[in-house]
C-alpha cells in the first residue's frame, strides 16, 4: 500500500513539473517556427537551450550579464522585433524545471523547497487576473472558437514578438517569469556554493557594460555637436540619457542595484578592490545621467544600509570604499543643477511631486473600484484617465501609469495580490535582516543595499513594468535571500557544527502553520472567485455595442454604409427592444447565384430568407417583455464566397457572406 502511494505521488510529482514545463517549450518553439526569426536566432537558442539543461547555472550566469542588452543582442541577430531577453529567462528556467523531473534528485528536492506560499499565491493571482479578462476579451472581440485559435496561434508561433491583443498575457509572463526567477536563483545557490559570488560578478559587470554606453552616447551627441548637450539642458527634461532602457528612473533602478553590488564586493575582495570600483565608474556616471532625482536619492539610501557593515569590518580599505562611495553622490547632488539642467528642490521637483500625490490619489481611486482582486493586469491605464482629478489632467496628460510599483500592483491585483507581494517582501527582509546582523557579508550588505535602492524607486516610478529591470529585481531578491538563508543555517544532511562559517542565531525561518492554512484558503479563494468575477465583469459591458463575424464599415456606389459578414455573424441590441430592421444585400455574382441567411434571435430559428444584389429590409420581432440582458441575433449565411476566387484580378482572401447594413432598432 504504502509503495503504491509512493508512486502516485511520484507520478502526480512529474506531471506537475511536466505541467509547467509545456506552456515554456511551447512558446521557446514559438520562436523557431516564428516567420519574424531567423536561423542564426534558432541556433544560438538551440546552444543556449543545452546550456541551460547540463550547466544551469552557467545559463543563468549568462542571462545576468545580458539582462540589460536585450536591444543590442535583436538588433544584432537581425530580428530588432524579437524579445530576446525574455527568450534567455523562459530557456533558463525551462532548464531548471527539466532538471527537476527524475524523482529523488538533488536538484527537485532544492527546487521544491523553494516554492514558498507567498510566491504561489503571488503567480495564483496573476494567472487568475490574466483569464478572468481573456475571457472579457474575447467576449469583446469575436466568438469563442476563432479567439482561441489566435490565442494559440500567438502562444505557439509568434510569442516574442509584437503582443497585439495578447499583451495582458505578455504582462502576465513577466510577473511569472520574475517569480521563476526567484526561484530558480535560491535553487542554484543551494546546489552550487560559489553561485552567489559569481552571480553578483556578473550583475557588476554586465551593469558597467550597459553604462558605458550611456557614457558613449553622451560623448556622441557632443562629437556630433557640441553645443547639444548645452541645449538639452535648457529643455524641459533636462540633460537625460539612457539609451537601452527608455524608462530613465527605471534604468537608474537598475544601475543602482549594480553599482551598489559592485561596492559590496569591492569591499568584500580587497585584492581586486580597485578592478570593482573601476567597474563600479560607469555605473556612476550612467545612474547620473538618468537624470532622476529620486535615483540618486535612493542610491544614497542604499549606501547607508551597505555603511554598517562596512563600519563593522572596521579596515581603512573597507571605509575608503564607503568614503568614495559617500563622495560620489555628494558630488552628483551638488552639480545637479549645472550638469542635468534640472533643480533638486526647486519648481521642477515640487511639481514632480505634486504629480506623484496626484497619481497615488488617483491609484487610491482605482483600488476602490475592485478592492479585493483589482482591476486586472496591465489595465490600469483604461481607469487612470477616468478617475484622474482635473489638476493631474492639466500637469501630466501621459498619466498611463501609477509611478508606484505599490499602488499599482494594487490597483491591478487588488488588496490580495498586493498582500501577496508584500509577504514576499517581508519574508525576504527578515532574513536578510537577520542575516546581516550575525555575519558582516559585505557582499550580502551591497545587494541589500541596492534592492533598497530598487525598492526606494518603485515608491516613485515602476521600474517593475519594464521587463528586463524586473528580471534584474527579482534575480537580485532571490539571491539576498537564499545567500542569507545559507548563512542562517546548515545545508540539508549536514551538521551544523561541521558547517564553516554557519551561524544561526534564532534558528531557521519557516512558515508557521495558521500563515500555511491561509496561504491554502487564499489559493482556493482565487480560483474559485475566477467565473464570478468574469460575469461580474461581463456584466459591466455594453453588449449592443459588440458585433462578431463583421468586417470593417465600407459604403456602397451609393454611398450607403455597410460591413461585409463572414460565414457567422453576431449582432446584439437592447433587451427592451420589440423590433429590429436588418439591411441585407449581396454582391452581383457573375453566375447570378445568391445568398441564404439564416437569422436567429436568442438561439431560435426566427427567419430564413433569399438575399440577392439589391437590399432588402428585414424586419424581425423580439421577444415580448423586457429583458436584463440583450438580444442576440445570429446571421448564418450559406455558399459563402472568396473574392480572390471570384473576380479575376483580386487578392482578397477573405470569406465573405452578404452585405449587413446599419440596425434600426424600435423600443
Amino acid at each position: 500500500m504504502i509503495g503504491t502511494r509512493t508512486r502516485v505521488q511520484h507520478v502526480a510529482a512529474v506531471a506537475g513539473w511536466v505541467t509547467l514545463l509545456v506552456p515554456l517549450v511551447v512558446v521557446l518553439l514559438s520562436l523557431a517556427i516564428s516567420s519574424d526569426s531567423n536561423w542564426t536566432v534558432r541556433a544560438a537558442l538551440a546552444g543556449f537551450g543545452i546550456l541551460a539543461v547540463a550547466r544551469p547555472a552557467a545559463a543563468l550566469l549568462v542571462a545576468t550579464a545580458l539582462i540589460g542588452f536585450g536591444g543590442i543582442l535583436s538588433h544584432l541577430a537581425g530580428v530588432p522585433s524579437l524579445r530576446l531577453t525574455e527568450a534567455l529567462v523562459v530557456t533558463c528556467v525551462a532548464g531548471c524545471v527539466l532538471r527537476a523531473l527524475p524523482p529523488g534528485g538533488r536538484f527537485r528536492r532544492a527546487l521544491t523547497g523553494q516554492i514558498s506560499a507567498p510566491i504561489a499565491l503571488f503567480a495564483i493571482a496573476a494567472v487568475a487576473s490574466m483569464t478572468v479578462w481573456l475571457r472579457v476579451q474575447q467576449v469583446e472581440t469575436g466568438f469563442a472558437p476563432a479567439f482561441v485559435k489566435s490565442l494559440l496561434r500567438f502562444a505557439t508561433r509568434g510569442y516574442f514578438g509584437e503582443p497585439g491583443d495578447f499583451g495582458l498575457m505578455v504582462s502576465t509572463a513577466v510577473i511569472l517569469e520574475g517569480l521563476a526567477l526567484y526561484v530558480a536563483v535560491g535553487v542554484l545557490c543551494r546546489v552550487n556554493a560559489t553561485f552567489f559570488k559569481q552571480a553578483l560578478r556578473m550583475f557588476a559587470l554586465g551593469g558597467a557594460g550597459l553604462a558605458v554606453m550611456s557614457v558613449v552616447r553622451l560623448a556622441e551627441i557632443h562629437l556630433r555637436n557640441p553645443n547639444a548637450i548645452a541645449f538639452l539642458r535648457t529643455t524641459p527634461d533636462g540633460l537625460r540619457i539612457s539609451p537601452q532602457i527608455p524608462d530613465y528612473i527605471a534604468a537608474g533602478s537598475y544601475f543602482s542595484l549594480c553599482w551598489l553590488i559592485a561596492l559590496g564586493v569591492a569591499v568584500a575582495a580587497p585584492g581586486r578592490r580597485l578592478l570593482w570600483l573601476a567597474a563600479g565608474a560607469p555605473l556612476v556616471a550612467a545612474l547620473y545621467l538618468t537624470g532622476s532625482r529620486s535615483v540618486i536619492a535612493a542610491a544614497l539610501v542604499g549606501i547607508i544600509v551597505l555603511g554598517p557593515v562596512i563600519v563593522r569590518l572596521g579596515t581603512s580599505s573597507a571605509r575608503a570604499v564607503l568614503a568614495v562611495a559617500l563622495l560620489a553622490v555628494t558630488l552628483m547632488v551638488a552639480c545637479y543643477p549645472q550638469l542635468t539642467g534640472r533643480d533638486v528642490a526647486g519648481d521642477m521637483a515640487q511639481r514632480s511631486l505634486q504629480v506623484r500625490v496626484e497619481l497615488a490619489q488617483t491609484s487610491l481611486r482605482i483600488i476602490a473600484v475592485r478592492p479585493l482582486f483589482g482591476v486586472g493586469i496591465a489595465r490600469y491605464h483604461l481607469f487612470s484617465e477616468r478617475l484622474a482629478s482635473p489638476e493631474l489632467k492639466a500637469m501630466f496628460p501621459a498619466r498611463k501609469t501609477a509611478h508606484n510599483d505599490f499602488l499599482r500592483v494594487g490597483a491591478e491585483l487588488g488588496l490580495v495580490g498586493l498582500a501577496c507581494f508584500l509577504w514576499i517582501l517581508a519574508a525576504a527582509v527578515r532574513s536578510i535582516w537577520r542575516a546581516l546582523r550575525a555575519t558582516r557579508d559585505a557582499r550580502l550588505a551591497g545587494l541589500a543595499g541596492g534592492l533598497v535602492a530598487f525598492l526606494v524607486t518603485s515608491l516613485v516610478s515602476n521600474p517593475l513594468i519594464v521587463r528586463d529591470v524586473s528580471y534584474a529585481f527579482w534575480i537580485a531578491l532571490g539571491l539576498a535571500v537564499a545567500h542569507s538563508n545559507a548563512r542562517l543555517q546548515p545545508p540539508p544532511d549536514v551538521p551544523e557544527r561541521t558547517t564553516p562559517g554557519f551561524v544561526q542565531p534564532h534558528g531557521p525561518v519557516r512558515t508557521s502553520p495558521w500563515l500555511s492554512r491561509i496561504a491554502v484558503l487564499v489559493a482556493a479563494l482565487l480560483v474559485l472567485s475566477i467565473p464570478f468575477r468574469a460575469r461580474q465583469e461581463l456584466a459591466a459591458i455594453d453588449m449592443t455595442h459588440l458585433s462578431y463575424g463583421l468586417f470593417e464599415w465600407e459604403t456602397d456606389q451609393t454611398g450607403t454604409p455597410f460591413r461585409w459578414s463572414g460565414p457567422h455573424a453576431t449582432l446584439f441590441v437592447d433587451g427592451k427592444a420589440q423590433l429590429v430592421e436588418i439591411a441585407l444585400g449581396c454582391v452581383a455574382f457573375p453566375s447570378g447565384s445568391q445568398s441564404q441567411v439564416e437569422i436567429r434571435v436568442d438561439g431560435q430559428l426566427a427567419n430564413r430568407v433569399v438575399v440577392g444584389p439589391d437590399w432588402q429590409r428585414l424586419h424581425t420581432l423580439l421577444p415580448a417583455g423586457r429583458s436584463a440582458h440583450p438580444h442576440r441575433i445570429d446571421l448564418h449565411v450559406s455558399p459563402t464566397w472568396v473574392p480572390a476566387e471570384v473576380f479575376p484580378g483580386s487578392s482578397d482572401p477573405r470569406v465573405i457572406g452578404v452585405k449587413v447594413g446599419e440596425l434600426k432598432v424600435i423600443m
